[in-house]
């Protein structure tokens, strides 16, 4: 089959569907080809357990100071659920579970120093002077104690959710640096999740704006010469005057180019980004709501009763980072037997976002020493082709809110070579 648009955008994560509006709003045909069989992309919303209560199976949380996906929640009628607070703190240390802090008497101290000199850290993170320095080589230099290990590799699987060895520190101090200077700052911006999810938005967004969406339509091969794009799907090839690759930088691998990206960007997708958090919900009873778990040095490190169900039990989300070894369900049961001894496991759900095709990962994760591979500007439009994905968001990269302005950027960039 053989037809054309304007413009073609390639995934309808939050990235496409911001650009599929920005670029309907100046009157274009823009046709949206997504890979799945649903949009949103790394947002994710389905019942619980298949009948259960809707949760966010992907990415999930915003901040204070993410105003343009608030503004389009606001515009598209999408409703915010507020975080419930931190109420009761446990830490799982020297393989046993302790109330009374992160660390020991002996090593409270030198646990106490070196959570400082990471505060200090990440206050001038922007710096550039520990570019290339992985996690592992950081906590190295710090001579951080076991206790603080096992504690800042919790907070890695929300922060830099990737091979300690591999992933620059920057990506732990950049989180470190949006709260208070304690570890537990991490969490105090994760204001709020979207009702319905990222999924909810990102429908309302490309029905408002009249693009025309085709799922299950994975792109194979994009050709592009003096007179357009050519995209080729396994059923259809689609002309179009240019087009936004919206994927995310792990999955564009699986499309062919011609002709070949520029040395830059196909060095950064031989790269690939290192992100492979495993996010996991467990339906349990008898645990207090609020109640924030970490530690155990591996497997889900994470875990925090997050809400109360309809039926009076609590669901707890949990993070960890796949290894070579790492079996999901395993790992959560674990997890949950080693948080909350307490607790009667009922259920427990989650989606393989590092197995999953269409992702091959969770959010991005840079590579100490090629840091500058998924900088927005290696990602500058070429020709007729422009790039959006919060892989590569100036701002907020890893976040919703740097999908929305990277697809927002990336359709204004092609408006202006397309003329």
């Amino acid at each position: 089959m053989r037809l054309s648009a304007d413009v073609i955008v390639i995934g309808a994560g939050l990235a496409g569907a911001a650009a599929a509006s920005a670029l309907c709003a100046e009157g274009l045909d823009v046709v949206v080809l997504e890979a799945r069989d649903r949009v949103g992309g790394r947002g994710y919303v389905r019942p619980f357990a298949g009948d259960g209560e809707l949760l966010d199976l992907g990415g999930s949380w915003i901040t204070p100071w993410q105003h343009r996906i608030r503004a389009l929640c606001s515009e598209h009628g999408v409703a915010l659920r507020p975080r419930h607070p931190v109420a009761e703190r446990r830490w799982f240390r020297d393989g046993a579970l302790h109330l009374d802090g992160p660390a020991d008497e002996e090593t409270l101290a030198q646990h106490v120093a070196v959570v400082a000199r990471i505060a200090a850290d990440a206050e001038r993170v922007t710096s550039g002077e520990l570019a290339g320095i992985s996690l592992a080589e950081y906590l190295d230099r710090l001579n951080a104690p076991q206790a603080t290990r096992d504690l800042v590799s919790a907070w890695w699987t929300v922060s830099g959710n990737g091979d300690k060895q591999r992933v620059p520190a920057s990506e732990l101090l950049t989180s470190w640096s949006h709260g208070d200077g304690s570890p537990d700052g991490i969490c105090q911006p994760w204001a709020e999740t979207l009702e319905g999810g990222v999924p909810a938005l990102a429908e309302r967004m490309i029905a408002a704006s009249g693009a025309e969406v085709r799922q299950a339509s994975a792109v194979l091969r994009v050709t592009t010469d003096a007179g357009g794009v050519v995209v080729h799907t396994a059923a259809e090839e689609i002309h179009a005057a240019g087009a936004v690759v919206a994927t995310g930088v792990n999955p564009m691998r699986s499309i062919a180019f011609e002709p070949p990206l520029s040395p830059a960007k196909e060095a950064a997708l031989r790269l690939g980004h290192l992100g492979r958090a495993v996010k996991i919900w467990a339906k349990v009873r008898g645990v207090r709501v609020g109640t924030l778990v970490t530690g155990g040095g591996r497997g889900i490190e994470w875990m925090f009763a997050e809400r109360e169900t309809s039926d009076r039990a609590t669901m707890l989300v949990g993070f960890g980072v796949a290894d070579g070894v790492f079996e999901i369900e395993a790992e959560a049961r674990a997890a949950v037997a080693r948080f909350f001894p307490e607790a009667e496991l009922l259920a427990l759900d989650w989606h393989d976002w590092n197995a999953d095709p269409f992702s091959e990962g969770a959010w991005v994760a840079s590579v100490a020493g090629a840091e500058q591979a998924f900088a927005a500007q290696t990602w500058d439009p070429e020709g007729r082709l422009a790039f959006a994905s919060s892989d590569v968001a100036p701002e907020d990269a890893g976040w919703f809110e740097g999908a929305v302005a990277s697809g927002e950027l990336a359709a204004r960039a092609l408006l202006d070579s397309l003329g």
